[in-house]
């Protein structure tokens, strides 16, 4: 077996580790903080959270294309485990939580933040450009499966354990991700670095490369598009099926379990299926699709049917923000990835934020009328990508 495929196994087993973390973290952070806090407390996270993730992003893009990537990506896992020991000391001292979830919150994102750009740069290094968006897909197939495990087994835990058992797992897997980590850092090839020591004159640089290539900014506005909207409509959900269908938890559980198959069986379809290069558009045409099916999901109130147009919506979010991911991936060159993968985050984050801050800005009391206005929004995203015509 050839040392880059045993990298690429290595990655794709360090992946899915990370998202089934990240799946599993959500869940039980999200409990423990209205557990023992609060729904403020949890907004109060989330919020931290956010601006963590602009604040370090910056930082972590800088590092990634000026400093030793290894070193990076390092300092990222020992940070995740230092987040998730202090949240375990906390919990099992029997302290006053709220303190140690934004600690835990804080250390957690900049863990993730920070090596965000060099994570890209490995796979990079694994998969040849050719192959990049069409694996992309495929690694969100693991990133999904890896969600779920987590979500789903930290929610059977903490019935049937404790809030401490399900964060000292979560710190095992950590610690087991740091060593995988090392079977394929080793084989990591080095990045001409940039040699400009100052911060200013590195992020000038990557807005520069950014904005001239039509193709890159397209796919780092498509990445943060999906994410923060996707995210939005998750997190909105249970409003709509409480204050919009009048429905019970059973509905929210069915349709979520919807979204999870519906973006598992379209990726699966995706990763598999070739499309021909002349199909320049495709992207354009998924927003396109995306944002009519949001805005007919708005307006029904058959709940059989809500629940296919959600499954839907949910393998067109996965589909689309794979292949923006993949075309993002393909079109940066390796030296700049940090600083891209940087942008685009700060993008989701502020995004995120906005989108969040609206109902509060306007007086707006429908869920129905925010999804049928960002459907409406990503329908007019995709029109336009349409008339740039982005080449392959």
């Amino acid at each position: 077996m050839s040392s880059r495929k045993l990298d690429l196994y290595f990655y794709v087993a360090f992946l899915f580790l990370t998202f089934m973390s990240i799946g599993s973290s959500f869940v039980t952070i999200s409990w423990i903080a209205v557990e023992d806090g609060s729904i403020s407390v949890l907004g109060r996270i989330f919020l931290l959270s956010s601006v963590t993730g602009i604040v370090i992003s910056i930082i972590g893009g800088i590092l990634t294309d000026s400093w030793n990537r290894k070193i990076v990506v390092r300092l990222g896992l020992v940070t995740q485990i230092t987040a998730l020991a202090i949240l375990l000391f906390g919990i099992t001292q029997r302290h006053s939580l709220p303190p140690f979830l934004y600690i835990f919150s804080i250390l957690n994102t900049a863990s993730m933040a920070v090596k965000a750009g060099s994570i890209d740069g490995i796979f990079q290094s694994i998969i040849c450009k050719e192959k990049r968006i069409s694996m992309s897909v495929r690694v969100s197939i693991i990133r999904q499966l890896g969600l779920a495990i987590g979500m789903g087994g930290s929610g059977f835990l903490l019935e049937q354990t404790s809030a401490s058992i399900c964060v000292l797992l979560l710190l095992l897997v950590s610690i087991i991700r740091f060593f995988i980590s090392e079977a394929f850092l080793k084989n990591l090839k080095q990045i001409k670095q940039s040699i400009s020591p100052n911060a200013l004159q590195l992020w000038k640089e990557g807005f520069e490369y950014a904005i001239s290539d039509k193709k890159l900014y397209i796919a780092i506005f498509g990445v943060s598009l999906t994410f923060s909207v996707a995210q939005m409509t998750n997190v909105l959900i249970p409003g709509f099926v409480q204050n919009e269908l009048s429905a019970s938890s059973n509905v929210y559980g069915l349709l979520e379990m919807a979204w999870s198959i519906g973006g598992g069986s379209i990726l699966l379809i995706a990763a598999f299926k070739s499309y021909p290069t002349s199909l320049n558009n495709f992207e354009a045409l998924l927003l396109c699709l995306l944002g009519s099916t949001m805005i007919i999901f708005s307006f029904l109130r058959f709940i059989p049917a809500l629940i296919l147009l959600y499954a839907i919506m949910g393998g067109l979010f996965s589909i689309t923000r794979a292949r923006f991911d993949g075309k993002l991936l393909t079109f940066c060159s390796e030296d700049m990835i940090g600083r891209i993968r940087a942008t685009t985050s700060v993008l989701t984050n502020l995004g995120g934020m906005i989108i969040y801050l609206i109902p509060t800005i306007f007086p707006i009391t429908s869920i129905s009328i925010l999804y049928t206005t960002w459907g409406a929004i990503i329908v007019c995203a995709g029109l336009i990508i349409w008339v740039l015509k982005p080449t392959q």
